[in-house]
């Protein structure tokens, strides 16, 4: 029992670490004032790329939404990049206004999409950003304005606000939509407010050109935007964070394709904590940045969802009372709850429409480590598709808050 006791003490250690890092660097700096952007001229040419694999379905909505920017026109070109596709994306593409880049490669992954582009655009002079989109997003007309004006203030790299599309369709799509919102409020705007980085999360970015190749950046990895946020921590490279720069992402609407997705982001978070771990640590000492200390808990995230299954076994079997157990459970369960509709207030969303996702969110948590004991013990680097079907464009989304 003493063993027993000693072992669960020490693999609570990482989880009470993360705890305490998400405490102090998501909560205390609320203390500080926010920081606000002014508003600039136009100033930063976009070169926007879709990578598009059988996306027809929804593509159109996502290039309305860019070709009605408050932002001139002549400062942005959109580029669709067709890739394995069975369908009539490079038409549609094609129809709805925005160029097409053909790959004349086999690529299978969205980083060696973007490798073949940004190696295709090396010596174009006509723009100084990238932005990066997958085809099933659809764009605040202000977008491109918000992040500008980001830019200008001194960041060479910018998340902007991620939101869901299919919000209310099921409570899976409204619980991933409050896994972005914790990460909105909890990790990127407290970040700025310090001064230090926000993350890059998949899609919806922007990043300078000249950075692209000073850290000659080549994805390798199944999770390439990840893989680019550590590639800049190392560099000491800051990503900023447009909060108002809003655009809506859809999401899985059901559970077995979910897992599978999961699953997929955590094989490629392990590539990249295994293939970035030293160089990290490295930066944490030299540049002593708290972003590269974020990486470094991201990367350790499915071994952590991993040791709490353990220590609750653990704490169960070292004290076996189930009223207790109950009573931590049903805490924890209602603690969930209250964050959940804080969160759905904060973005002004309808609380009694998103009903099912805030009930539910701590399944959805919960059934994370399903995906990291698949991830770490069953990996596998097959790209599965998912389905995109929502056909819904900016104006819907805008006013159905």
């Amino acid at each position: 029992m003493l063993l027993l006791k000693i072992i669960i003490f020490i693999l609570n250690i990482p989880t009470f670490l993360f705890g305490a890092h998400f405490v102090i660097f998501g909560l205390f700096p609320y203390f500080k004032k926010k920081k606000e952007f002014k508003e600039v001229k136009a100033c930063h040419h976009f070169l926007i790329i879709i990578p598009a694999r059988n996306e027809e379905t929804v593509i159109p909505e996502l290039i309305e939404s860019l070709n009605n920017q408050n932002y001139p026109k002549d400062m942005y070109q959109i580029y669709v990049v067709p890739n394995n596709c069975q369908d009539k994306t490079k038409e549609v593409a094609n129809a709805s206004g925005a160029k097409v880049l053909d790959i004349n490669q086999k690529v299978k992954t969205k980083g060696e999409v973007l490798n073949y582009v940004f190696k295709k655009m090396k010596n174009r002079k006509d723009f100084d950003t990238y932005v990066i989109f997958d085809a099933d997003n659809v764009v605040h007309p202000d977008f491109l304005k918000e992040i500008n004006n980001v830019l200008e203030s001194g960041y060479q790299a910018v998340q902007g606000c991620r939101d869901t599309k299919n919000l209310y369709a099921t409570w899976l799509s409204n619980s991933y939509a409050l896994s972005y919102y914790l990460q909105n409020i909890f990790i990127y705007e407290p970040r700025i407010r310090i001064g230090e980085s926000a993350n890059l999360n998949g899609t919806g970015y922007a990043i300078n050109k000249e950075i692209i190749e000073k850290i000659k950046y080549q994805a390798s990895t199944l999770t390439e935007d990840i893989e680019l946020m550590n590639v800049c921590a190392i560099n000491d490279i800051k990503i900023g964070y447009a909060s108002k720069a809003f655009f809506y992402d859809e999401q899985v609407e059901k559970f077995s394709p979910s897992i599978k997705q999961r699953h997929r982001w955590l094989v490629g978070t392990l590539e990249v904590f295994k293939k970035y771990f030293k160089p990290l640590c490295k930066s944490v000492r030299k540049n002593k940045n708290l972003h590269a200390i974020d990486c470094l808990y991201l990367g350790f995230a499915p071994f952590l969802q991993i040791l709490i299954l353990l220590t609750t076994i653990g704490n169960f079997l070292l004290i076996p009372n189930f009223k207790l157990m109950l009573l931590g459970g049903v805490l924890s369960y209602l603690g969930t709850i209250f964050l959940s509709v804080f969160m759905i207030s904060y973005y002004k969303k309808d609380i009694k429409k998103s009903l099912k996702g805030i009930l539910l969110f701590p399944l959805f948590t919960v059934s994370g480590i399903l995906a990291a004991l698949k991830a770490t013990f069953m990996p596998s680097k097959n790209w599965e598709e998912i389905k995109h079907t929502r056909k819904i464009n900016i104006k819907n989304i805008l006013e159905d808050k």
